[in-house]
């Protein structure tokens, strides 16, 4: 048997040759498909990142506010707690760059805001008289004819989240969020060895 001779393969033949050409887009398409299927993870983690930290601020403050009437203080180890309630809302996230700051403002005559006490958690930055936003305490006076014997409390809540994978986004992003709330049952928590002032 004799075999048949090869003709040679033209031009036009080649460019009408289907042979292979799923691969050729699947290696075209994968590194594109793969950033973003790895950069909606990274969004996703940071957006819950975002909204833990607001929710933790939140739970925090709200806790405090909840003094009870029968005590009318709070203790470093009470605050303690109330940043491991925080923490426990962070999870499954590490709450290893999470620190809050707790203060209870209170007011003078003229409305103007001042801190009574104030503890820091993991090292965070004191909430002070002068870092305090006046305009935004103004409006949360319930009663403006006699704002001395209002007061809020306030936790200020720094996150530093790290990406596991730093594949599209950068590898932290620091979140800062703040809670105030009045106090339900006192006229104003007081803590028994916090900070006095600030």
């Amino acid at each position: 048997m004799h075999a048949k001779p090869r003709l040679p393969i033209l031009p036009y033949q080649l460019i009408a040759d289907r042979d292979g050409a799923a691969a050729v887009e699947f290696a075209l398409i994968f590194p594109v498909m793969f950033t973003l299927f790895m950069g909606s993870i990274e969004i996703t983690n940071l957006m819950m990142a975002n909204l833990k930290t607001t929710a933790a601020t939140e739970a925090a403050s709200d806790l405090l506010a909840q003094t009870r009437a029968s005590a009318n203080t709070s203790t470093k180890t009470t605050l303690d707690g109330y940043n491991a309630a925080a923490g426990m809302i962070m999870s499954p996230l590490s709450t290893t760059g999470l620190k809050l700051a707790f203060a209870s403002i209170t007011f003078d005559a003229a409305g103007t805001p001042s801190v009574a006490w104030h503890y820091e958690e993991n090292s965070a930055s004191a909430i002070t008289t002068a870092s305090l936003d006046s305009n935004t305490l103004r409006n949360l006076l319930e009663n403006t004819t006699t704002p001395t014997s209002d007061s809020v409390v306030m936790v200020k809540a720094t996150y530093v989240y790290s990406s596991p994978i730093s594949f599209v986004l950068g590898t932290s992003y620091t979140f800062t969020d703040i809670a105030y709330n009045h106090p339900r049952y006192v006229p104003a928590v007081a803590c028994t060895n916090c900070a006095v002032g600030g």
